[in-house]
C-alpha cells in the first residue's frame, strides 16, 4: 500500500480504509474465517466482554454493510428493537374477525398497541385498551374475537418478545441494573469454545497486505471510524494522523486461543415471522396499512434494520501483539500519544476504562512507534462476526 507524503483528512480516511481491509484479510487468513461473510469489529464493544453482556450487546447490534465496523455499547441500532418494530408493522393471519368486531376502532387499537412499552401480554394489553375505549357490549364481542387470534403466530411472537424469561439482567460498574435480550453466545459458551479453540500467528504488513474485498457479501472497508489515533473529547491528532498515514504499519505476534461462538437469539425472537415479512414485500395481508412502525424497505432494504444479522462471533484470548507505525515521531509526539490517545490506536480502539487488554507504548530507536497489546488468559475479546443476510 503506497502512501502520500502529505495527506488531507480525506486521504487519511482512505488510508485507514485500506489498513482496515488489509488487517481484516490477515485475520481471515490467520484464523480461517470465511472472507465472503466475515466482518471485522472495532470499538469499545468489540474489545471486551467480562460477562455475557458484551456478547449479547454485540449479537444484538445491527451490522452495517461493510467489511469492518465500529461498535459501541451505546449504539442505538438494536436488532431486538428492529424486530419488535417489524412485528408491530404486521397483520395477524387471523385478523379479519377482530377487524369486524372493532370496526372503526381497529386503527385505534393498533396505534395503542404500537405505542405500548409495558411487558403486558397481548391479551392483557387488549383487555386494558378495550375497557377504556369500547362500550360494554362491544367490549365483550371484541374480547371474544381477540381470544380467537391468541394462537396466531404474530400474537404469540408479540407475547414472547416481552416474556422476561427470554431476557437476562446484569449490573454495571456503578451498581445499576440493566436488562438485555438473551442470545446463545453466553460467556460460558464463549469460554468453552475458547478452551478448545485454536492458536494463530499474526504477521501483517500494510505494504504487502491485500486490500481487496471483491466478491464478498459484506462490502466497503470501514464504517464509522477513520482515524489512526483517537483522543477523548477536546483532543486532536489531525497532524499525527497524517504523519502515521504517510508510512507503513505492521502487526506481529500470537493469538493463544480463538474460536467462533453461535449467536442465535433466544425465544423472544421468531425467525418464521421474519421470513413471513421478508417474503411478503407487496402482500397487503401481511403489512398493516394502519401501522407507522416501518415498511419492507426500512427493515429489509440495503440499509434496513433487519437486512443482516450476526450468526456467530469470533472471540479471542491470550494474545500478544505489537502494532508498529513506521513513521518518525519525536519525543513530544510520543508523550502526546501516550497521554491523550485515550480511545486507542488503530486497529484496537477502546476506551481505556473498559479495555481488558494492557497497552505498552515504545518509541523505538529509529523513531517509529510501537504499541504492545496483551490479553491475559481467561479474558475474552470479540474481534468480529459472521454476517448473514435476511431472512436467514
Amino acid at each position: 500500500m503506497k502512501h502520500d507524503l502529505k495527506l488531507t483528512s480525506g486521504s487519511v480516511q482512505q488510508v485507514v480504509n485500506d489498513l482496515n481491509a488489509g488487517w481484516r484479510n490477515e485475520v481471515v487468513r490467520a484464523l480461517g474465517m470465511d472472507s465472503n461473510t466475515f466482518q471485522m469489529a472495532q470499538g469499545t464493544l468489540g474489545l471486551q466482554s467480562a460477562d455475557s453482556s458484551g456478547l449479547f450487546l454485540m449479537a444484538d447490534s445491527v451490522p452495517p454493510q461493510s467489511t469492518t465496523a465500529y461498535y459501541d455499547p451505546s449504539g442505538k441500532n438494536k436488532r431486538s428493537s428492529a424486530y419488535n418494530q417489524m412485528l408491530h408493522a404486521m397483520l395477524p393471519s387471523t385478523s379479519s374477525g377482530l377487524r369486524a368486531a372493532l370496526g372503526d376502532q381497529y386503527s385505534n387499537w393498533i396505534a395503542y398497541r404500537n405505542a405500548d412499552t409495558s411487558d403486558l401480554s397481548q391479551f392483557e394489553l387488549f383487555k386494558k385498551w378495550a375497557s377504556r375505549r369500547l362500550d360494554p357490549n362491544q367490549e365483550t364481542a371484541a374480547i371474544t374475537a381477540f381470544k380467537m387470534t391468541l394462537s396466531d403466530p404474530l400474537n404469540v411472537a408479540l407475547s414472547n418478545y416481552v416474556d422476561k424469561n427470554f431476557y437476562m439482567t446484569f449490573t454495571d460498574d456503578s451498581g445499576k441494573s440493566f436488562t438485555l435480550p438473551s442470545y446463545s453466545c453466553t460467556i460460558d459458551a464463549a469460554t468453552k469454545a475458547i478452551n478448545t479453540g485454536g492458536s494463530a500467528s499474526i504477521d501483517y504488513d500494510s505494504t504487502t497486505a491485500s486490500t481487496s474485498s471483491n466478491g464478498t457479501m459484506v462490502s466497503g472497508s470501514a464504517s464509522g471510524f477513520y482515524d489512526i489515533f483517537s483522543a477523548s473529547a477536546g483532543g486532536s491528532f489531525e497532524q499525527l494522523n497524517q504523519t502515521a498515514a504517510s508510512s507503513a504499519f505492521t502487526i506481529k505476534g500470537t493469538i493463544g486461543k480463538y474460536a467462533t461462538v453461535v449467536s442465535d437469539a433466544a425465544e423472544w425472537y421468531d425467525g418464521s415471522m421474519v421470513s413471513r415479512a421478508y417474503n411478503g414485500k407487496n402482500d397487503n395481508t401481511i403489512w398493516d396499512p394502519n401501522s407507522n412502525m416501518g415498511t419492507w424497505d426500512s427493515f429489509f432494504g440495503a440499509n434496513g434494520s433487519l437486512a443482516r444479522r450476526m450468526s456467530s462471533l469470533l472471540v479471542v484470548s491470550e494474545y500478544d501483539l505489537v502494532v508498529t507505525s513506521k513513521a518518525t515521531y519525536s519525543q513530544a509526539d510520543f508523550q502526546q500519544i501516550k497521554a491523550q490517545a485515550s480511545f486507542g490506536i488503530w486497529p484496537f480502539f477502546s476506551a481505556s476504562a473498559s479495555a481488558t487488554h494492557t497497552e505498552t507504548y515504545t518509541l523505538n530507536e529509529d523513531g517509529s512507534l510501537s504499541v504492545r497489546y496483551q490479553l491475559n488468559k481467561g479474558l475474552i475479546a470479540i474481534w468480529g462476526a459472521t454476517i448473514q443476510n435476511a431472512p436467514n
